[in-house]
């Protein structure tokens, strides 16, 4: 996958239409994904990829405060790593939406360690139109210092959870079942926390 300026990500027709889906069937949704150039010698970057019906989308574009959380949730079937965001425009309602994370498969892991190493991070937009998404903006937020190291614990109580999880009992899709009890949005603002 590669960036196109003005356009967003190049993503895969597949990947365009099962988002889209998605929208339709459950509302806004997101995925964490990783890209790297065929040639680049350089570590995977994390994106974050919005899709939500256009006028969700309309209503966040223009200034606005993005909150993130990485939670890690260990479970009886493995762990669950799950990204929340939510944006705040500066009029009108927030937009809030979160995605799993399965460090045993390769794209979430890489994922999750690109989200651990860059300065920044990508959030790019799309709107569900139909059967497909059309790119409509892209946000770049900072990734903190302590923001990175705290991606970096997750990353690894999830490979060590992982790995102590017994291999007849893993089970991503019902360890996410067990975590999702506990999932909550909106990610409320740092100076509405109590």
């Amino acid at each position: 996958m590669t960036e196109e300026a003005g356009k967003g990500l190049d993503l895969p027709e597949r990947v365009r239409r099962s988002l889209a889906a998605a929208v339709a069937d459950r509302g806004v949704q997101a995925r964490v994904i990783s890209t790297q150039g065929r040639e680049s010698m350089r570590p995977p970057q994390g994106h974050i990829i919005v899709a939500a019906r256009e006028e969700e989308v309309e209503s966040i574009r223009g200034p606005a405060r993005i909150v993130r959380r990485l939670e890690f949730y260990k479970t009886f079937y493995g762990p669950v790593v799950r990204l929340a965001l939510s944006v705040y425009p500066m009029e009108g309602k927030p937009l809030s939406v979160g995605t799993v994370l399965n460090v045993s498969q390769v794209s979430g892991d890489a994922a999750l360690t690109g989200l651990g190493r860059q300065k920044s991070i990508y959030i790019h937009f799309y709107s569900a139109e139909g059967e497909d998404l059309t790119y409509a903006f892209s946000k770049e937020i900072p990734n903190a210092p302590e923001q990175r190291s705290e991606t970096k614990k997750v990353l690894k109580m999830a490979r060590d959870a992982y790995t102590e999880t017994s291999e007849e009992r893993r089970s991503f899709r019902a360890a996410v079942g067990l975590a999702e009890r506990q999932f909550e949005l909106p990610v409320p603002e740092p100076d509405e926390e109590g």
